[in-house]
């Protein structure tokens, strides 16, 4: 069974792919990992500056694939991202999510994310989370969420993870920040932030994390109870 949860930046989409994948003892895949850890790579030992992720090279997207040193892993309950060693902890670093938006408008980068993420739930009961999940690469999933949340309750959680982190951002700051990230998701020319066909709306603005849970599982278990009954 496949479980896809889109929707724009700080919208609680980790979260809740998170406790549900746990309850249902799923698999879980946080598709922004692969475009983060991408980044931090590019970044890091590829020299790439935030004008440059604008427009990688092909030869070194495919090597950093290829190398099969990128790698994601979902073990007892906590996502992780390794290039050789583990590189988790530096994914939601401000500059890191800023390239690997950026990134998230190349389509070779996204054909080799998908092959990637593809090849991680085969064969596995799956939550997935971020965007382009359920419209473009998951379409078969069998139930489909689109989180929201207004500018403000977003950009408070990005302020408040920020935060947890040692780094100060003001609201304007965040604001601003999740701002950049929705014009960018939405008019990228590559897979442009969508909601997914078949997918149920829930919003996130006025309900806690446990709130939001119960209601996307009395969904799953409706979907579940339809299938065996038929």
């Amino acid at each position: 069974m496949i479980i896809t949860i889109d929707g724009p930046s700080g919208a609680g989409k980790s979260t809740l792919a998170l406790n549900i994948a746990k309850h249902l003892n799923f698999s879980y895949l946080n598709s922004g990992y692969f475009y983060r850890g991408l980044a931090y790579v590019l970044k890091t030992f590829y020299g790439y500056d935030e004008q440059k992720m604008k427009n990688p090279a092909d030869s070194d997207l495919v090597a950093i694939f290829e190398s099969g040193n990128l790698k994601y892993a979902y073990e007892n309950g906590v996502a992780k991202m390794f290039w050789i060693d583990d590189i988790t902890f530096f994914l939601k670093d401000p500059e890191i999510s800023r390239c690997a938006a950026f990134l998230g408008q190349n389509e070779t980068v996204r054909t080799l994310v998908h092959q990637a993420e593809r090849a991680f739930i085969a064969d596995h009961d799956s939550v997935i989370e971020g965007r382009a999940c359920g419209s473009v690469i998951f379409p078969q999933a069998e139930v489909k969420f689109f989180l929201t949340a207004t500018v403000q309750v977003r950009a408070a959680r990005l302020q408040d993870d920020q935060a947890k982190r040692g780094n100060v951002m003001s609201m304007q700051e965040a604001i601003e920040q999740i701002n950049l990230r929705d014009q960018m998701d939405l008019q990228r020319p590559v897979e442009p932030l969508i909601k997914p066909q078949g997918a149920i709306e829930l919003d996130s603005t006025n309900h806690d994390a446990h709130e939001l849970f119960q209601v996307a599982l009395q969904v799953i278990k409706s979907w579940i109870h339809r299938k065996h009954k038929g």
